[in-house]
């Protein structure tokens, strides 16, 4: 019988290929064809879908699982790719787990675009130039502050393999120091708080949430105002506004949906210390399912994108192309 973990492998490796063809679609329409995303925000698009990919493809690499047993969370590597090389797998998964904050850090980034879009314009330029590396580096920054505690607060220790190593072997057959592991045991022997693993906590959701901050404040003044601060702008570039606001939306509330809603009270669990035994890594394959998700929801919500992929179709589909057609062959004009 295959087990759960070996089945969310398969999906990983079906939503890599899915992300990998989705996500270069869309860079191939954004670099060559679309024409009325801009510099700034083009070079946004393409590197978002970007990070699309290196996810999904790290995923592979790190297969990350978790596990919740009563007051513990044990966050480990299935990965047998790299038998002697234990440091690099810890890596590896951290890595990951940071990536899903690079990825909302990066969306934070886009939403304060849009905002100074539309309420200060003249401060776009502060996102060209020089700036183009503060709005890289700052999405890279998020996720070292979410992956750099888990090596600081939630590394191994000799009471949470204890706890741990027995419900391991029995659930997943496995030799709990074999594995590239971090452990989160909220209360010891005694019931007293394990501060240092309760550090971790505090400052993943301390980080996640002022993400959420951030992100809530942009949409909501956008949402109850935008209609005004836009009648300044063209009918065209009014409503391409609001289908830029509309995807942004989309790609807050899917990882919202697929990860954070699920994995709220998994990494809650530990600290509330009630009877539980769940094999929580199932929610990677909920994750995976982001990246080409969000590239297709992008693509269908900004109209131009619908116009070129529909003009591409008839191309394909004429033997002798229409004038209409034909256009996608050259370039798109808006």
């Amino acid at each position: 019988m295959i087990e759960l973990h070996e089945i969310s492998y398969m999906f990983t490796k079906c939503g890599f290929v899915a992300a990998f063809v989705v996500n270069l679609f869309l860079i191939f329409l954004t670099a060559f064809h679309v024409q009325r995303i801009f510099s700034t925000y083009k070079y946004m698009v393409i590197v978002f879908a970007s990070m699309g990919i290196i996810f999904s493809g790290w995923e592979i690499v790190a297969r990350p699982f978790a596990h919740n047993y009563n007051k513990g969370f044990l966050y480990f590597s299935l990965s047998d790719a790299f038998d002697h090389s234990q440091d690099f797998l810890q890596f590896a998964i951290v890595a990951y787990g940071s990536f899903y904050l690079v990825i909302l850090a990066f969306i934070v980034v886009q939403f304060i675009y849009r905002y100074v879009t539309i309420f200060k314009p003249t401060l776009i330029k502060k996102f060209t130039g020089k700036g183009v590396f503060v709005w890289m580096i700052y999405p890279l920054l998020a996720g070292a502050a979410f992956g750099g505690p888990l090596y600081c607060f939630g590394l191994v220790d000799s009471y949470s393999d204890e706890y741990l190593k027995n419900e391991i072997l029995e659930k997943y057959g496995l030799a709990i120091k074999d594995l590239p592991r971090f452990a989160i045991v909220t209360y010891d022997s005694e019931g007293n708080l394990r501060w240092r693993n309760c550090c971790y906590l505090l400052t993943s959701i301390t980080v996640m949430g002022s993400q959420y901050m951030i992100i809530l404040f942009c949409g909501l003044r956008m949402h109850f105002t935008m209609k005004k601060e836009l009648k300044t702008f063209s009918v065209p570039n009014r409503r391409l506004q609001k289908q830029f606001f509309t995807a942004l939306v989309i790609q807050t509330l899917a990882p919202t949906a697929l990860f954070v809603v699920p994995a709220a009270p998994i990494l809650l669990g530990p600290l509330l210390d009630i009877q539980m035994s769940i094999r929580t890594g199932m929610i990677y394959v909920l994750l995976n399912l982001y990246p080409p998700i969000d590239s297709i929801a992008f693509m269908w919500i900004v109209k131009e994108y619908r116009i070129i992929i529909g003009e591409l179709c008839g191309y394909l589909k004429s033997s002798k192309p229409s004038a209409q057609a034909s256009r996608f062959s050259f370039s798109y004009i808006t």
